[in-house]
């Protein structure tokens, strides 16, 4: 009876997905909310690498073992955000012991299916044509940097709003607070570096926030029936 009663319930949420409504969040989510829960603030790593590097007594001319220092932070930044989204990625999507629906709604707020696919088409045509409107205009490093984080800010509150997919709020308002924060701090070179990587720690907490009120939303809801 369970098999038949499962396929009935995933059936139903597929006709809701292609009717543009979003399934809530179901009972047997909770468990893999609270695992992890803390997973996110892995993103303070490389927040905490700009901090560093921006704040390291080394001279930031001369190199080393062949790269400047800042070439090296870009390294380890890269490595650790590469690791973090796909160790993040097969955490929740793995086969262990999730529901279909929960690893369907965590491909559809990751971007790893369709809808995904094109938004994350739509969002490489964004920022391609910013990139040619500042070549062609000869903007600035400076404003054109604080322009680039308020359009992809921009665009997530946007998706996070309409798409409901509230975990992208952890990208959109740091990324707004960044570039409009930047329009105050000059040409500092360091405060800009530690600004950045306040960023990425803000966007760390933010994630982890937002999942302690699923997780609180989802527990009142199933408390009161």
């Amino acid at each position: 009876m369970k098999p038949e009663l499962d396929r009935v319930k995933n059936d139903l949420e597929t006709i809701q997905k292609a009717m543009g409504i979003v399934p809530s969040l179901g009972r047997e989510w909770l468990q893999w909310l609270k695992r992890d829960k803390w997973f996110s603030l892995w993103w303070c790593v490389p927040g905490l690498i700009i901090i560093a590097a921006a704040l390291a007594p080394v001279d930031h001319a001369q190199k080393y073992l062949g790269l400047l220092s800042g070439q090296w932070a870009g390294i380890l930044i890269a490595l650790s955000m590469l690791a973090i989204a796909v160790a993040h990625g097969r955490k929740v999507t793995g086969r262990d012991g999730r529901s279909d629906s929960e690893i369907r709604e965590a491909k559809r707020i990751t971007g790893f299916d369709r809808q995904g696919f094109k938004f994350g088409l739509a969002s490489f045509v964004q920022l391609a044509a910013y990139f040619f409107w500042g070549k062609q205009y000869h903007i600035a490093f400076g404003p054109f940097w604080a322009g680039l984080f308020v359009i992809m800010g921009s665009t997530y509150l946007v998706v996070a709003l309409s798409a409901r997919a509230w975990t992208l709020l952890g990208w959109a308002l740091p990324f707004l607070a960044y570039g409009l924060c930047l329009s105050m701090t000059g040409d500092a070179r360091q405060l800009n570096g530690v600004l950045f990587g306040m960023m990425f720690i803000l966007v760390a907490l933010s994630f982890s926030l937002i999942q302690m009120l699923q997780i609180r939303k989802l527990e009142s809801e199933h408390a009161a029936h």
